[in-house]
């Protein structure tokens, strides 16, 4: 869809602030990030720092220790280039997610509901 911007690394500063990672999900078709109350859905390219190593995820399962990201807690959110969002975690580890410019969604960013509304960033 579209590329990130500055207002999305506020949202989530905010958004992420004093919440660990609390679930990773995944799939053949995409990979999930789930804080305490935001939910972070990756149908692109994610990279990661995790125990120093770094790995990618791109469209497939893989053998990249996924789990030992959970439990961590949220450090930062910073734009590395307005294609890819990094999340830092306490531990110095990090997740950088893509997004790119084209007519499917990239990212799906779903944040605690307000009464009934259903609130999400799509990139």
């Amino acid at each position: 869809m579209i590329l990130f911007n500055s207002d999305i690394v506020e949202i989530l500063q905010k958004a992420l602030s004093e919440q660990y990672l609390d679930s990773t999900l995944l799939s053949s078709c995409g990979i999930g990030f789930k804080f305490c109350n935001v939910n972070i859905h990756c149908n692109e390219r994610v990279i990661a720092r995790i125990n120093g190593n770094i790995y990618e995820w791109d469209d497939s399962p893989n053998s990249a220790p996924w789990g030992n990201l959970v439990r961590q807690q949220f450090s930062s959110v910073c734009l590395s280039s307005p294609s890819l969002l990094k999340i830092t975690l306490q531990s110095g580890d990090y997740i950088e997610i893509e997004s790119v410019e084209s007519q499917y969604e990239s990212v799906i960013i779903n944040f605690p509901s307000k009464g009934k509304e259903i609130i999400m960033e799509t990139f």
